[in-house]
């Protein structure tokens, strides 16, 4: 019997951000045979299928540890469809009375009676997309949230209950190292309990990528991304959180995922 982490994605997009080359559509995007509303029930079937092919290759599960949804940004769909996949989830197999259940959200597809669905369904923690607290660093990354609601969501889930985790991007092209500290600050002083910042990595099948090759951004330089990064952990370490993993801080050791 082995606790079971399971990872369930959620492929949907209000843009496509110009940096992201993950399995993600937007409206556009999607095409015939696909769509948001068909998607949970799709998803549930494909838990009966990944079961039922583990357990007759003999691989036996006692109980779920972790849940996180991906994406995409999970919260596009209604709550309640996060809710009723998590539900179908327990009637396979049986969560751990501990069992962390994260969702990734953006910070402008949440609302405070979606966040409090979310906890009272099951949810025990949200990562919001920060990505950055500057204007026009979001700007490059194509992102479209207003940064100044980031604090405003993070109440809402703490309102409702939930643990809550920022991500941030750094090295982004004409992005300054003050523009990376008013970022992490901005984020602590939203009081988190775990935080995330990851070097930006240009794929080349992205639209970032085809700007670089225009000569429209400038590539992000390694030493610069170094330093950065040490700013990151410098001022994540001075708010009290810890170091545990490349790009992960965490509050607590019971805060690390």
């Amino acid at each position: 019997m082995n606790p079971l982490s399971v990872y369930i994605h959620v492929p949907f997009c209000a843009v496509r951000c110009g940096y992201c080359d993950f399995n993600t559509y937007t409206a556009t995007e999607l095409g015939g045979g696909g769509s948001q509303a068909e998607y949970p029930d799709n998803a549930k079937r494909e838990m009966d299928l990944t079961l039922a092919a583990d357990r007759e290759a003999g691989y036996d599960y006692e109980q779920v540890s972790t849940v996180f949804f991906g994406g995409g940004t999970p919260t596009l769909l209604p709550a309640d469809d996060l809710v009723s996949m998590l539900e179908h989830l327990r009637t396979l197999i049986p969560l751990a009375d501990d069992a962390e259940v994260t969702t990734e959200a953006n910070p402008d597809s949440v609302t405070r009676a979606s966040l409090s669905r979310l906890a009272a369904g099951g949810v025990t923690r949200v990562s919001f997309g920060m990505q950055s607290a500057v204007p026009s660093v979001l700007a490059t990354l194509d992102r479209t949230h207003d940064p100044e609601k980031v604090p405003q969501a993070v109440a809402w889930a703490r309102e409702a209950g939930l643990d809550v985790s920022l991500d941030l991007i750094y090295g982004t092209p004409g992005e300054t190292v003050e523009d990376v500290e008013t970022s992490v600050k901005a984020a602590l002083a939203c009081g988190v309990d775990h935080m995330s910042a990851y070097s930006l990595i240009i794929e080349g099948n992205t639209a970032m990528a085809r700007q670089l090759r225009r000569g429209e951004l400038e590539a992000p330089d390694p030493d610069d991304m170094a330093d950065k990064y040490e700013l990151v952990d410098d001022l994540a370490r001075a708010d009290g959180l810890s170091w545990y993993e490349v790009s992960n801080w965490a509050r607590t050791p019971a805060q690390r995922s």
